[in-house]
């Protein structure tokens, strides 16, 4: 007895087809319910599904054979990673199809799943990958399910040499396969060749060469042209020579930056160790395959050893080749960075030490140079990016900001700027002329190992240990045309601000005030609609109405102004209303229009705005304060009207206003004479005297 792990129907549903890892496959009829058949397939299945009659895969596989409609059609996985094609018909069960295995590959598969309207198979395999096959059975499209650990990553550069991004990535991750990513599809590929995992890659220039280096000591080349084996119907590259000479771990590699250097057989590929060497491996034999281009590829090239040097104390972490090809960069754990000119010597190459930069405090984990200038960053375990001159190799620029070690190092922007990755799981982007840091992105829950920059600096890709590739555009150029455009559209609107101002036009003059977010200029408008000069000769409504003088209320103005505006502008409206308040010069234009909002709109609207309740506890609270500053000035105000009063009872009386008086008093009744004595003053006739003389009349 054994698990069952996988069950399916035939098409008219009376079969039911089981499989284990008992190595059989069981059809048992629905109709009585028994075992009506055993099939011994010869290995433990993992899944098993019926594939419809109208599959292409069996109707061809059924083409000269004769026709039985009962025939049931399957598909098996299982332990040996290869998919078979079965046909039932009666008790005889045949294998129409054998899928070409990978013999460099221990892939099982763990689960099958059809997809009839899609018209696909999908398996997936035990290293987390989902497989799709069409209705051929011919395999379409991979998919990881499970990245690992990502270690080394770059892009393809494009045969056109135009900069732009390619669509593939080659990614080195906690595995002994590499692997080719297609962003668009999310397809990959897996490259077979190494016997333990793959610590560092390269690409040459021109997108036609791969080399990696591996823990199992060696160094592979690949042929990245399209014209490589095919395997499942996919192009795929392939491994064409082997580099064996290191006596542990590889830890580094990098390859000739000059794109005539492999036609001219000058192109070389280094490589670091933990056994404290460099090795440089001549690319001489490719410079034929230049010279013919429809010529393949051969399965196997001997690349030999151009020459070997012990180069630091300890493990070597990063290399990198200059643009021009002459210099060599090697990073070490023992904190140094060394710079090494490659001579040619006879038949071979000299790698003599032209140089040390000192200065980082422990290990440097990667090394780059320029792609304009003569300079070279580095990162280190000790936080810092550095940036050396490559004439005397003093430190030039130190950039300091991540919080953990500096894992990655990457020029952008022709040269001008630099990305760094971290231990930290950041992104950095510093401007070099600066020393400032731009900007700090952070997608990655873990240290990043791996950073790669697009040639025209569009892109970048970064890759970690939270086993996520994240894949970063650009968007400066589009940032800048959208503030430009904001600026003109705004620019634009300043113009017909002015010119409704001008034409007196202010309640289009508001809108426009909201739009382009300017409290003064809309408090002034407000200040012109109470109080401006279009009210003082001929006061009317922002509708162009005349007001009636005796019913009208300053209300009236603004009342429009309130109803025409969204809850969205009501809010700003209130908040700007809050902060004109605070000032006692605009108190008087804030009341009335406080006033209108809370006479013209429900509370239910005003309770249903955003941060209603402390913009009203500030209006309160300044309210207060302007209506006792008036009802102080008010009280002052009869002091006023006291003193006037009083001053004019020291002036003198004219003859004809006590004639008029004598006049008012002869025509009034007794009881109106009922009054206290009036004093008057007069001014002595004397003109000698030059005093007031107190008379009673």
């Amino acid at each position: 007895m054994s698990l069952v792990t996988s069950v399916a129907f035939s098409e008219d549903g009376y079969t039911m087809l089981t499989a284990g890892r008992d190595k059989v496959v069981n059809f048992w009829n629905l109709r009585d319910q028994r075992l009506s058949k055993t099939v011994v397939v010869h290995e433990a299945v993992e899944g098993l599904v019926v594939l419809p009659s109208t599959f292409k895969c069996v109707t061809h596989a059924a083409s000269g054979k004769s026709l039985d409609a009962k025939a049931i059609h399957f598909v098996s996985a299982g332990e040996k990673g290869v998919l078979r094609l079965w046909r039932s018909s009666g008790n005889a069960c045949e294998i129409l199809f054998t899928q070409k295995s990978d013999a460099s590959s221990a892939l099982t598969y763990t689960d099958m799943l059809l997809s009839a309207t899609r018209r696909e198979v999908v398996v997936v395999s035990s290293e987390q990958n989902f497989l799709v096959f069409d209705e051929n059975l011919t395999r379409r499209t991979q998919i990881i399910g499970f990245n690992d650990d990502i270690l080394n990553l770059k892009y393809i550069p494009k045969a056109d040499a135009s900069g732009a991004p390619s669509d593939v990535l080659v990614v080195a991750t906690n595995s002994e396969q590499i692997r080719l990513v297609n962003r668009n599809t999310l397809s990959c590929e897996l490259l077979s060749g190494h016997a333990d995992i793959v610590m560092a890659l390269e690409v040459s220039p021109d997108g036609r060469w791969l080399v990696s280096a591996s823990k199992d000591r060696t160094a592979l080349l690949w042929d990245l042209r399209p014209t490589g084996g095919k395997k499942m119907g996919k192009t795929l590259p392939r491994c064409i020579a082997k580099c064996v000479g290191h006596t542990e771990a590889l830890g580094a590699i990098a390859i000739s930056q000059r794109v005539t250097s492999f036609a001219t057989g000058a192109a070389f590929f280094v490589t670091g160790s933990s056994d404290k060497t460099l090795k440089m491996w001549s690319l001489q034999p490719l410079a034929e395959l230049y010279a013919t281009p429809a010529k393949p590829a051969p399965t196997e090239l001997t690349i030999s050893s151009l020459g070997t040097v012990k180069a630091h104390d300890k493990d070597v972490n990063a290399l990198a080749v200059s643009p021009n090809d002459r210099f060599i960069a090697s990073a070490s754990q023992d904190k140094l960075i060394k710079v090494w000119h490659s001579q040619q010597a006879g038949a071979g190459r000299l790698l003599t030490l032209a140089g040390v930069c000192r200065g980082h405090k422990r290990g440097v984990w990667a090394v780059e140079f320029s792609p304009v200038d003569q300079c070279l960053a580095s990162a280190s375990g000790d936080k810092t990016v550095k940036v050396w001159s490559a004439k005397d190799f003093t430190c030039l620029k130190t950039f300091e900001g991540h919080t953990a070690s500096v894992l990655n190092v990457q020029f952008a922007c022709a040269g001008m700027q630099l990305l760094s990755a971290g231990a930290d799981g950041l992104v950095k982007l510093w401007t070099i002329k600066s020393n400032e840091c731009e900007a700090t992105f952070d997608n990655h829950e873990d240290k990043i190992w791996a950073l790669a920059v697009s040639k025209d600096s569009s892109e970048m890709v970064s890759g970690g240990a939270d086993s996520t590739i994240n894949l970063w555009r650009d968007f400066t150029e589009e940032e800048d045309r959208a503030q430009q455009d904001d600026r003109d559209a705004k620019l634009l609107k300043e113009q017909e601000l002015f010119n409704c101002l001008r034409k007196n036009k202010l309640m289009d003059a508001l809108q426009l005030a909201f739009e382009l977010n300017h409290p003064n200029r809309m408090l002034q408008i407000l200040r012109d609609l109470l109080e401006g000069p279009r009210h003082k000769d001929q006061p009317v409504l922002p509708g162009d109405k005349p007001i009636d003088p005796d019913n009208f209320s300053p209300e009236d103005i603004f009342a429009p102004v309130v109803h025409s505006l969204e809850d969205e502008k009501l809010t700003t409206l209130m908040e700007w209303l809050r902060d004109w308040n605070t000032n006692a010069r605009n108190s008087s234009v804030c009341q009335v229009l406080l006033s209108t909002i809370l006479r013209e709109l429900p509370p239910s609207r005003l309770k249903s705005l955003d941060g209603v309740a402390k913009t009203v506890e500030a209006l309160i609270a300044y309210s207060e304060r302007h209506f006792q500053r008036i009802d102080r000035m008010l009280q002052q105000s009869y002091l006023v009207d006291f003193s006037i009063v009083a001053m004019k009872s020291l002036l003198p009386v004219c003859e004809s206003e006590l004639a008029v008086e004598k006049t008012d008093s002869d025509g009034e009744t007794e009881e109106d004479n009922v009054k206290p004595q009036q004093q008057l003053w007069k001014r002595d006739k004397d003109p000698g005297a030059g005093k007031i003389k107190k008379q009673r009349v």
